[in-house]
């Protein structure tokens, strides 16, 4: 048990430190998607979840454990946006820019709860994003389980969430449903205990989408 803790806990660091705001491996990109009659622009800000195995987060840069590439498909194209692995909110609150979108996907609090970041900072980040992207429909999607060797309370932060949401007059999308089993990963689920396997992606990806055009 020892070392599956140290290990898992190693993962998570990696995760953490892979790219920090300002570096390339997670930059803000506008997407280059079809701006064509019909087309659903979304904006994301997110973390290593929406990152993925991605090359570069626009349309045709997103990997296939990004769930963003599972979401954005018939007629939902990337406006733009930003994920950088191991972001917490208040990192990228100081990162996004505005955004030309018909909806902002925000996809954070994983690395907050991580670190232990109090709730007030990351509700606060979340509205600065939404405010600086300024785009009219907003979703806040749920966090998956989180297993790297410490006990935390992702039910109860994924309530706060939907608090959140619902005093803002956002979406909260429980995306993550599809992927968890009680309060833990769903079998097959995940990589690691923190990431998403390409069927937890895809799980995620797909509950999003219906979000988006249902909504």
């Amino acid at each position: 048990m020892g070392l599956r803790r140290a290990l898992a806990a190693g993962v998570l660091g990696l995760t953490m430190t892979a790219c920090a705001p300002g570096e390339s491996g997670g930059a803000t990109d506008d997407g280059g998607t079809d701006g064509g009659a019909g087309v659903l622009h979304v904006a994301v800000v997110g973390d290593s979840l929406s990152f993925g195995n991605s090359t570069s987060f626009t349309a045709d840069g997103l990997g296939d454990e990004s769930y963003v590439r599972w979401a954005f498909t018939d007629g939902i194209g990337l406006a733009g946006g930003t994920a950088v692995p191991g972001a917490t909110s208040v990192q990228q609150a100081a990162r996004v820019v505005p955004v030309d979108a018909d909806a902002l996907v925000l996809a954070l609090g994983t690395n907050d709860l991580a670190w232990g970041l109090p709730f007030e900072e990351t509700s606060g980040a979340l509205a600065q994003i939404a405010d600086t992207v300024g785009a009219p429909r907003v979703l806040l999607l749920s966090i998956p389980p989180l297993d790297y060797g410490q006990e935390v309370d992702v039910a109860g932060f994924n309530r706060r969430l939907e608090a959140l949401a619902a005093e803002q007059g956002w979406e909260y999308v429980d995306a993550t449903a599809p992927v968890r089993e009680g309060d833990g990963w769903a079998p097959g689920m995940t990589t690691d205990g923190v990431h998403y396997t390409v069927e937890g992606a895809r799980a995620v990806g797909e509950s999003l989408r219906e979000a988006l055009r249902n909504g």
